[in-house]
């Protein structure tokens, strides 16, 4: 079994090799919220020397194909370069709970990506100053610190945020609810 699956890794990484991955195409400006805050904008093109970005890497260029496999999860977000040159996700969530509010989200890579985790915001709706598990600049308490708890620089997707992300949506409406928060604190 294990064997199979190194085989496979090898496999796919001998293809990546071969044509290296490009972000997806980023949406037409009317279909982003000017509030989430992203340029839609093509990628920069490769730069010379230490001016790379993570992503134009050929780490980055590998591991990019991987978060974007893993975002065809979340088909309503899309790639884009925030206002500040990282590179970002947005999207819309809509909540299981009566009445089913949706919730724009928005998940963008630092520039020491991956050893530092991508940022998640929750730009709508704006949310109550005193709801719990919320930090500052509406995100989300998603995880606590530390590989055992929390963010994998090596296996931690933008998908996994976003699943996080829809976790804490559900608690946040079950809080306001029943004035209590579910389950155990991150």
């Amino acid at each position: 079994m294990a064997l199979a699956s190194l085989d496979r890794l090898l496999t796919l990484r001998r293809r990546r090799r071969r044509r290296p991955a490009e972000p997806p195409e980023p949406l037409p400006a009317p279909s982003f919220d000017p509030e989430a805050e992203l340029v839609v904008a093509p990628l920069p093109p490769d730069l010379e020397g230490d001016e790379l970005e993570w992503w134009q890497t050929d780490y980055g260029r590998w591991r990019f194909a991987a978060e974007a496999e893993a975002m065809h999860r979340f088909p309503e977000f899309r790639a884009a370069v925030s206002r500040n040159g990282n590179l970002s996700w947005a999207g819309w969530l809509q909540s299981g709970l009566p009445p089913g509010r949706r919730y724009l989200v928005r998940v963008e890579y630092m520039s020491c990506f991956p050893d530092e985790p991508p940022v998640v915001w929750i730009v709508k709706p704006e949310l109550p100053f005193e709801v719990p598990h919320l930090l500052s600049g509406q995100r989300p308490c998603l995880y606590r610190g530390g590989y055992d708890e929390g963010y994998d620089p090596a296996r931690t997707t933008a998908a996994t945020l976003v699943s996080w992300t829809a976790l804490w949506i559900h608690a946040f409406e079950t809080w306001q609810a029943t004035g209590s928060w579910p389950g155990r604190e991150a």
